[in-house]
């Protein structure tokens, strides 16, 4: 009787569980459709085809790792999600038809600038003005403060590797703490290619595996610390930053009406096509780092009506909501390539990677803590994101964490402290190269 009990709940469990808004049921019918169209070569490059796969596949990986003992205790579905992206395509998995589909979503069609877009507008607007200009001041100086930690540990196990001391820096240190791929190492590799008279390529195949590696860590290590704030809730503001004393007011809730997340997705769109013109008249600042300096303006003079503020904010919950399980998939089958990590990857380097990670994340803790923060909202958004890919390591690490709330502060660090490690590469370089 008990057995029969048991599983009818069991049933009952499964009958009422939902994947992607769907009743199980359907979501499995919708990834029949989708494996079925994936393996038949229908997947052309088009948006749809595209978002499916990514929709339909984040959401089944996600809900996995939020189900599975042990997994979703330490990493959890947002982990997952994106190493199952990642591992998928590594073995093969993916058809080659679904592989260039996906890849020119993620990379070339704009998918990941049009999520972010709204996540920067969106997080940014939602925070108190006090609050933003009172956190913005103090995060950097602990994130510079943590990155020096880290960049002299990359030149010291650039002496264990048997390399010089200032290699280790310029070639795992710099790329790790540079903001990211397309940000960062990149121009590195084409700077460091006219300063030492070498093809750009090599530079990049050295510099990419401590970029993407580094990313990996930090991932990981977001779910690790997100269990670490369940044990230890003394050590956390469960996403708030700051722990002043001071009062932190929080956002009222948004209505997300048809008109309001049609104003907000315009709004997000003419943020960053103004970052886009102004990295045309200054180059040296990258467009996101732009949009962030114009929300943040628009932000703390006031000048922007609070129904539009609204709006953005209502868009970026609606594509958090929507679109972040496939954001972190894509990350995982088109920008996480395990195969270039495995080929450089020794012992020794992976320690190195994973020690210079862990010690600016506990240096951004202790700081953050001395400072007015939470040790682990500090460590995670001081720490952290500055050994990220971009706002898509920054969406990755936070959304393995859980601790969206940070991102506003984690894309200031990012793309502020990238842009200093851009420079200081550009200049070591020259001296010591």
């Amino acid at each position: 009787m008990e057995k029969k009990q048991e599983k009818t709940k069991l049933f009952r469990c499964l009958g009422e569980k939902r994947v992607a808004g769907l009743p199980l049921g359907l979501y499995l019918a919708a990834l029949a459709l989708t494996l079925g169209c994936m393996y038949a070569g229908c997947i052309p490059k088009s948006m749809v085809p595209a978002l499916l796969v990514l929709m339909v596949l984040g959401e089944g990986m996600a809900a996995l790792g939020n189900i599975i003992p042990v997994v979703k205790t330490y990493l959890g579905g947002s982990v997952v999600c994106i190493l199952g992206g990642a591992i998928i395509t590594y073995l093969g998995l993916v058809p080659p038809q679904t592989r260039e589909t996906l890849d020119y979503f993620i990379n070339d069609s704009g998918f990941l600038v049009f999520y972010i877009a709204a996540l920067i507008t969106g997080s940014l607007l939602n925070v108190d003005r006090d609050l933003l200009l009172r956190a913005t001041v103090r995060i950097l100086p602990v994130a510079i403060c943590s990155i020096a930690v880290g960049i002299t540990l990359s030149g010291l196990f650039g002496v264990l590797m048997g390399q010089r001391f200032w290699d280790g820096i310029l070639y795992i240190g710099v790329p790790m703490t540079s903001g990211g791929m397309t940000a960062g190492t990149l121009p590195l590799s084409e700077i460091f290619s006219q300063a030492l008279g070498v093809e750009a390529a090599d530079v990049l195949t050295r510099m990419a595996p401590a970029t993407v590696l580094g990313n990996v860590v930090a991932i990981i290590l977001g779910g690790i610390l997100n269990n670490v704030g369940r044990t230890h809730p003394h050590l956390t503001g469960n996403g708030t930053l700051v722990n002043d004393g001071k009062e932190v007011r929080k956002a009222e809730p948004v209505e997300e009406s048809f008109p309001a997340l049609l104003a907000g997705m315009l709004i997000s769109f003419g943020f960053y096509q103004l970052g886009a013109l102004l990295h045309r008249f200054a180059v040296i600042v990258p467009t996101y780092a732009w949009m962030i300096i114009c929300v943040v303006l628009v932000k703390a003079t006031g000048i922007m009506p609070g129904e539009m503020e609204n709006a953005a904010r209502a868009w970026g919950q609606f594509a958090i909501k929507s679109w972040t399980f496939a954001c972190l998939a894509g990350i995982g089958f088109a920008l996480l390539d395990l195969r270039t990590i495995l080929a450089t990857l020794t012992p020794l380097y992976l320690a190195a990677v994973v020690v210079i990670v862990c010690s600016i994340t506990l240096t951004a803790a202790v700081l953050g803590k001395l400072v007015g923060f939470y040790p682990l909202e500090s460590a995670i958004a001081a720490g952290m994101c500055t050994t990220n890919m971009g706002g898509s390591g920054n969406v990755a690490v936070l959304s393995s964490s859980h601790r969206m709330e940070l991102l506003p502060f984690a894309q200031i660090v990012t793309r502020s402290c990238g842009a200093l490690m851009l420079t200081i590469g550009s200049i070591l370089v020259q001296i010591v190269g």
